[in-house]
């Protein structure tokens, strides 16, 4: 009998720390979800066409936080920086490295998809409130795949931790 309680407690042991195991270090597509979070840097070139020809930037940088906050950062050429606030929401693709992006800012909102290699992040998001009839991207369609659009709004970001 003694032995039939020590293999017992053996296997609950061997079960709760199973139960326990955190399984956040992955997510749908095997990626860490901590590629996620950092400090990211668009410059130059990696600027969609989008934003450096019609709102004049030659820099963006985002962070996104574990708790799923987000900073956005843009800079106009010759002017200043502007930081914005909000928060994210990324849902997974079950059968695309390509995810669905949410962002919620204070005075809109987008959504888009974003995608990671490394150290490298895409992201094409489009303005969905205040709505302005732009096609959100989705993780079938893959980046550029709006005829209206192509790809001048696909933003390269190059982490920076």
């Amino acid at each position: 009998m003694k032995r039939y309680s020590i293999l017992m407690v053996l296997i609950l042991g061997l079960l709760l720390v199973m139960g326990c195991e955190d399984d956040s270090g992955t997510d749908a597509n095997d990626n860490d979800v901590d590629v996620w979070v950092g400090n990211w840097l668009s410059a130059g070139p990696n600027v969609a066409y989008l934003l450096s020809a019609y709102f004049q930037y030659d820099s963006v940088k985002v962070e996104f936080t574990e708790d799923n906050t987000v900073t956005l950062e843009t800079h106009v050429m010759d002017g200043a920086w502007t930081t914005l606030e909000g928060t994210y929401v990324l849902t997974e693709s079950s059968d695309s490295d390509i995810d669905v992006i949410q962002l919620i800012y204070t005075a809109f909102e987008q959504e888009g998809i974003i995608e990671i290699d490394g150290d490298t992040l895409r992201l094409e998001a489009v303005q969905t409130v205040p709505d302005i009839a732009a096609t959100v991207p989705t993780p079938a369609g893959g980046f550029g795949a709006d005829p209206t659009l192509g790809t001048i709004n696909i933003q390269t970001y190059i982490r920076q931790d």
